[in-house]
């Protein structure tokens, strides 16, 4: 199970996904997770592994989002006796309905992938660019006419045509154009028309006006275009290829690593549309797996466990209430 989830994460990693891993630090019995069990948690919801079923499976799910939304780790505590709530940012408190009983800490972790970086040219700048790119252990895709692998030793992701189509953009993707003088334009065009929430281009400042320029003839939103990051990279008065190479990686880290860089809302986690939410416990659950199905007046309502059916069945009326609420 220890090597199949290893090999799982570094899967999910290569393709650029976002996942989070949750591991049992501490439990008391009766609950069935044991501590050192690890799940890997999906942004859809699917987990890989156990940690505990019921209850304890739709808090970790639900946690799991927060914890990949916001880029924070958090510790879970789930016991009978607590109330739901929240300490602090980083720990969580969940009351466990499940009639089984017993305490459980749970520790999840979010995983962002390294950045990708899509290199649009075959210029010396390019190739310095993605020498550097895999030094820092970055995704590395670079596309352009006529371009072959022997131009850009250690990449493995080289497309011989501009075409964006077949690479997976994350919102850990940043594209820089780096032509030259060849096919400006058109690189530039089709890179701002992907949903990248950044894209640069290598040029001078004079250069820069004239690109806008012809942008602007474009069916491209003034908006869009006012997002063209160019010139690109740090200020450091770099003139050589390795040291404008320099400038612009630095600038891709640095906004990489800002706690307060904003994405588009389609990047952020989402539950797919088989999730319901448990009146009775507030966490996730699937509806093609949920323990418990009750049809209730108007409304169809599933459980995660045997307990929050017990509890739903003692007083309905309140927890239909939470469910007109929302």
């Amino acid at each position: 199970m220890y090597n199949d989830l290893i090999y799982q994460i570094s899967k999910y990693m290569g393709q650029g996904e976002e996942f989070a891993v949750a591991q049992v630090i501490w439990r008391e019995a009766p609950s069935s997770g044991k501590p050192g069990d690890k799940a890997i948690i999906l942004k859809d919801g699917t987990m890989i592994g156990w940690i505990g079923g019921g209850c304890v499976k739709g808090i970790a799910i639900k946690e799991a989002h927060e914890a990949i939304r916001e880029n924070k780790s958090r510790l879970v505590r789930i016991n009978p006796d607590e109330v739901n709530g929240e300490e602090d940012s980083n720990h969580k408190t969940y009351r466990m309905t499940c009639h089984s009983g017993g305490t459980m800490e749970l520790f999840v972790e979010p995983i962002t992938p390294n950045p990708q970086l899509i290199i649009v040219g075959k210029s010396n700048i390019a190739r310095a660019l993605s020498k550097l790119a895999i030094a820092a252990n970055l995704r590395v895709n670079v596309l352009s006419n006529d371009v072959h692998k022997g131009m850009f030793p250690g990449v493995s992701n080289i497309h011989d045509r501009v075409d964006f189509s077949k690479i997976n953009i994350d919102k850990n993707t940043f594209i820089v154009v780096a032509t030259q003088g060849e096919d400006d334009e058109e690189s530039i065009r089709k890179a701002l028309e992907t949903s990248c929430n950044y894209v640069g281009f290598i040029a001078s400042l004079r250069k820069s006006v004239k690109i806008k320029e012809y942008l602007e003839q474009t069916e491209l939103s003034a908006n869009r275009i006012n997002e063209l990051k160019t010139p690109v990279g740090m200020d450091i008065n770099a003139k050589l290829p390795e040291e404008i190479a320099i400038s612009i990686l630095a600038e891709i880290v640095e906004l990489f690593r800002d706690p307060n860089r904003k994405v588009d809302q389609e990047s952020d986690t989402e539950i797919n549309d088989d999730t319901y939410i448990n009146p009775v416990c507030g966490v996730s659950v699937s509806k093609k797996d949920a323990k418990h199905v009750l049809e209730y007046g108007a409304h169809t309502v599933y459980f995660c466990c045997d307990g929050c059916k017990v509890s739903f069945d003692t007083e309905p009326k309140k927890y239909i209430e939470v469910l007109e609420s929302r």
